[in-house]
């Protein structure tokens, strides 16, 4: 067995992308490394890998695809292992091991938010139900990629299932980047036919919050409530109602948890959009621009950019919207559909 390697990465590399066949486990020796993963609510978030942390293990000794992409800050400097060297290397190794779980403890207590917050809707739901009720977040978000694909996943795993004609009716929709249809009826969970519940899912409602009024345990000033109904707005074509709530969340000082704060970061490039779908390409771009201003790393970056350029371009500014494009093709990472949207409108394309 011949150890682990050392391989270094320049600013802006990706060590891995999500769903990535996981076969190495990596340690952070130098640098920086960031983590990006999209949560069940369809936002995107990022976490810090520590200087002597592994990543990339679960899904490695799990044999499953990779959960989140790895991306280079700066540069970095990693140790590399295959599986059956880390086993080996971390065996006698109680202070490694530690390390580790330390990573997977913070993993765990996410899902378990997760989870309870499942469990506060008073019953514990099958799979099937979870996925369609994921995808169609991720819709209503418009995260048409993402809803897509889980609505497909639905439909592979679930060809019987309780939700097909629905899920085949929102994929196509999806596909076409049609705003969530607002006459479609609320997803109602329904037990699959001949389910049984088991053990764990026995306990699992013994342990849950009894049912409770929606209207009175939900927040509607929430920064989530207000972030939804905003979204809500906006792919009804009420972009002038979308741009006030969008502005009230973007300015809300009471986040607590990182989710919410993302919720308020997302809140002013939404504003952007909102004016853009809107045709006020002058508004657009103050928009745009003061995202860029206010959140200079932000997660939406990138898309922000491109929105920019598109307004810009709408606005007549014809030059200045090529360097914006030629700018987002440059950014990282760079073969996603943003950069590719981007060289299109650079080489002449719609």
């Amino acid at each position: 067995m011949s150890g682990p390697i050392v391989r270094n990465y320049k600013g802006g590399s990706i060590v891995y992308f999500e769903k990535d066949k996981a076969e190495d486990i990596f340690v952070l020796q130098k640098g920086r490394v960031v983590l990006t993963y999209t949560n069940i609510n369809g936002v995107e978030l990022k976490e810090d890998v520590k200087l002597g942390e592994f990543f990339g293990v679960k899904s490695a000794i799990g044999r499953y695809p990779r959960e989140e992409t790895a991306q280079v800050i700066g540069a970095a400097t990693v140790l590399v292992f295959k599986v059956p060297e880390f086993e080996k290397f971390v065996s006698d190794k109680t202070h490694l091991i530690i390390k580790m779980l330390k990573v997977f403890s913070s993993q765990l207590r996410q899902v378990h938010r997760q989870v309870r917050e499942i469990l506060g809707q008073g019953e514990a739901k099958n799979p099937a139900f979870e996925l369609m009720n994921v995808a169609e977040v991720f819709y209503k978000n418009g995260n048409f990629e993402h809803a897509a694909y889980a609505f497909e996943k639905y439909l592979q795993h679930y060809p019987d299932g309780m939700y097909v004609d629905r899920a085949r009716q929102l994929v196509d929709l999806a596909r076409k980047k049609t705003p969530f249809p607002l006459t479609i009826q609320e997803l109602v969970y329904k037990p699959e036919p001949g389910a049984q519940a088991g053990k764990l899912q026995e306990m699992l409602k013994t342990m849950a919050v009894p049912a409770q009024n929606t209207s009175s345990s939900v927040d509607p000033n929430s920064i989530l409530s207000q972030y939804d109904k905003a979204s809500t707005l906006m792919n009804a074509g009420k972009y002038a109602d979308s741009i006030d709530l969008f502005k009230i969340v973007s300015e809300r000082t009471d986040s607590v948890t990182q989710e919410e704060e993302q919720f308020v970061e997302n809140s002013l490039f939404y504003m952007g959009k909102s004016s853009f779908k809107a045709k006020d390409y002058p508004g657009a771009i103050s928009h745009f621009s003061n995202f860029i201003k206010k959140y200079p790393k932000g997660l939406l970056l990138k898309e922000n950019l491109y929105h920019l350029a598109l307004a810009t371009e709408a606005s007549g500014e014809k030059e200045k919207a090529k360097q914006l494009f030629q700018k987002v093709t440059q950014m990282p990472p760079l073969d996603d559909s943003i950069s590719e949207d981007a060289k299109s409108k650079l080489k002449g394309g719609k």
